[in-house]
């Protein structure tokens, strides 16, 4: 009898310390007093999420730190696109369904339905919308495994089936699918390949172009006047500039570190990398292809070990602002205005505002040129 007791204390003592250790963390998350629920003053930008389990796209105001809506999907998503201008949602299913939803301009209010609602196929992945904005590419497979390998052009208007223009396959599983946003193009990344391969919306076929990488690609970024792309080459801690007018890459950019996340500002003349095993992030100069300075990201959760690099980021309109999606249900945003300049290069961005999402997001989207009321 007085060992079952002892051992009951025991096992109550144990849980009692586990409980402490798992609960560590969850203090150190609170919030800085007066820091992390700062508004951005003049920020303009909507910031269009979307989240997994529970499925919704959200869009939110880092002027105003506040949503502007929440909105739930119909289906388990897989991926989304947004026009430019913020007015047009397309969300691709795990179900085989694509969404469109319509957002009235300078209006974050939402049908909380879809306008059109078409299944596609078994299971899709990655969804991109055309430079013209005419038609959506969108990779599909089967339910046997879940992977993509074949992809559907529709229209975007409509994404019905009875409106599909083109259908053809790639080899290996399609990682994402990325587009020109000048030029009709689209570029398809497959998983574990170095091989990009080129289809002409224009024309309707896959080009016999095919861009030569070296190994798979973490990401794959299209400069702003569609000229040029760069490849995050994490298995070789460097960045790859890709010259799309001869499809042939050209002198990689070593880093010291595995590229992952990686974003443009407005005009493209900077190139955010950010690490994938670190808080360091180094901003590129895409004339030069040179990297102009680095800082480092403070760590959210002080004295405690954590993933804190950068699963996704964006640069605001004015480029003071560095949006980061790290490995939680979070956006952190870096005031980088200071950091951002050579003369300070090794400083760290300070936090300034924080939100909690619905669920783990798995895009992000910086819409800009809205007026929003209260800014």
């Amino acid at each position: 009898m007085f060992e079952n007791i002892l051992r009951l204390r025991y096992i109550l003592f144990g849980g009692f310390i586990i409980l402490v250790l798992v609960s560590y963390p969850l203090f150190g998350m609170k919030k800085p007093a007066g820091v992390l629920d700062a508004v951005l003053p003049g920020n303009h930008d909507l910031l269009y999420f979307a989240t997994d389990a529970p499925d919704n796209f959200i869009i939110y105001s880092p002027g105003l730190n506040a949503n502007r809506g929440i909105h739930s999907a119909s289906e388990r998503m897989s991926d989304m696109v947004v026009s430019p201008d913020g007015s047009v949602v397309w969300t691709a299913t795990k179900s085989g369904y694509i969404d469109r939803y319509e957002i009235p301009q300078g209006d974050a209010g939402v049908s909380s339905r879809p306008t059109h609602h078409s299944r596609i196929a078994p299971v899709l992945s990655s969804i991109a919308l055309s430079a013209d904005g005419q038609f959506v590419a969108v990779g599909y497979g089967n339910s046997e495994d879940y992977n993509s390998r074949s992809i559907k052009i529709l229209k975007s208007d409509t994404v019905s089936i009875d409106d599909e223009y083109a259908d053809f396959s790639v080899s290996g599983d399609i990682q994402d699918i990325v587009a020109n946003p000048v030029r009709g193009l689209f570029y398809v990344i497959n998983s574990h390949s170095d091989r990009v391969r080129i289809y002409n919306v224009d024309r309707f076929r896959l080009e016999r172009d095919i861009i030569e990488l070296g190994n798979s690609p973490g990401q794959f970024v299209v400069h702003p006047n569609g000229e040029r792309a760069y490849a995050a080459m994490n298995a070789r801690n460097q960045v790859t500039p890709v010259d799309l007018i001869t499809n042939e890459t050209v002198e990689s950019i070593p880093l010291g570190f595995p590229p992952y996340a990686m974003a443009f500002n407005v005009d493209g003349s900077h190139l955010y990398v950010a690490s994938r095993d670190s808080s360091r992030v180094v901003i590129i100069d895409t004339e030069t292809d040179s990297v102009l300075t680095a800082f480092d990201l403070p760590p959210r959760m002080e004295g405690v070990v954590e993933a804190n690099f950068a699963e996704i980021i964006a640069i605001s309109t004015d480029e003071n602002y560095l949006y980061v999606l790290p490995k939680r249900q979070e956006l952190i945003v870096y005031d980088i205005s200071e950091v951002r300049n050579p003369a300070n290069s090794g400083a760290r961005s300070p936090m300034v505002q924080s939100h909690v999402l619905t669920s783990i997001p798995l895009y992000m989207n910086v819409i800009r040129g809205y007026e929003i009321p209260g800014i």
